[in-house]
């Protein structure tokens, strides 16, 4: 299966339940954070880590999202670093699937059991009902993670997907000291563009509100990103979206040939 064929176009903002559900066993907190008003296809945060993992802050694709309210065929895909896994939930409970053939042959990709993921990265979750509200689950972390966005290669970005832990709350990407070039996508269902997606760009010591007036793009994990054409860029409103909420998602574009570092505060 193309990897294409499971991924539709981010559409709207995701809205988080105003408070996670909390279990205490011995000295470890569990919390259920419902996710509701989510796209069909939405990034979502891995604000949680695994039973026994909080200082590790992991957690196995099989524990991240509960099967509650989701239906044979829904998607989970996340990047490794060098290729896209890809899990779907058959009879209650996900399984692998292949996210590309070739001549060489089908990749198929790991068992959801055997594939830990670090909070603070995202996931793609792709639903058939996006009305059904979703559950993150797992063990309240004792630290806050941070997260390695990948390098670019100086003159072009590599974009990362990145997930706000449940521990710190909302958080501002304008806090994020960035390089010349770098950029940020925020999903806002307001937004004056079929994707309803705002961008922002890193330039002069500060982010400023980036806008196209023309031109043609490409398509990155179901977000178009214009490539070409006229570009305006503006200072930052007070309307204009600059938080994450917990169980949320945003894209960082990192231009500079190193890596960037993303401490929550």
């Amino acid at each position: 299966m193309k990897l294409r064929s499971i991924i539709s176009t981010v559409a709207a903002t995701v809205a988080v339940g105003a408070m996670a559900t909390t279990d205490y066993t011995a000295d470890k907190t569990f919390a259920r954070l419902p996710v509701s008003g989510a796209p069909a296809s939405a990034i979502i945060a891995l604000p949680f880590s695994g039973c026994g993992d909080a200082v590790e802050g992991s957690i196995y694709v099989t524990n991240l999202v509960q099967t509650t309210n989701l239906e044979n065929g829904d998607t989970l895909m996340h990047f490794n670093g060098t290729k896209w896994d890809a899990w779907e939930i058959n009879g209650g409970a996900w399984r692998s699937i292949a996210t590309s053939t070739t001549a060489a042959g089908v990749t198929v990709s790991p068992p959801a059991s055997a594939v830990a993921i670090n909070c603070g990265e995202a996931c793609w979750l792709n639903r058939k009902t996006p009305s059904n509200t979703f559950y993150l689950y797992g063990q309240v972390n004792s630290t806050k993670r941070s997260v390695t966005v990948s390098a670019g290669t100086g003159t072009k970005p590599t974009y990362t997907i990145v997930g706000c832990p449940w521990e710190v709350g909302s958080f501002d990407v304008t806090t994020i000291a960035g390089g010349d070039g770098d950029t940020v996508l925020l999903m806002d269902s307001t937004a004056g563009n079929e994707s309803k997606k705002v961008e922002y760009t890193y330039m002069n010591g500060g982010w400023k509100k980036k806008s196209y007036t023309s031109g043609s793009g490409v398509t990155i994990g179901g977000i178009t990103i214009p490539s070409s054409g006229s570009e305006t860029y503006e200072a930052l409103g007070a309307g204009d979206p600059k938080t994450v909420s917990p169980g949320l998602g945003f894209m960082y574009g990192r231009k500079a040939d190193s890596t960037l570092t993303i401490t929550w505060n």
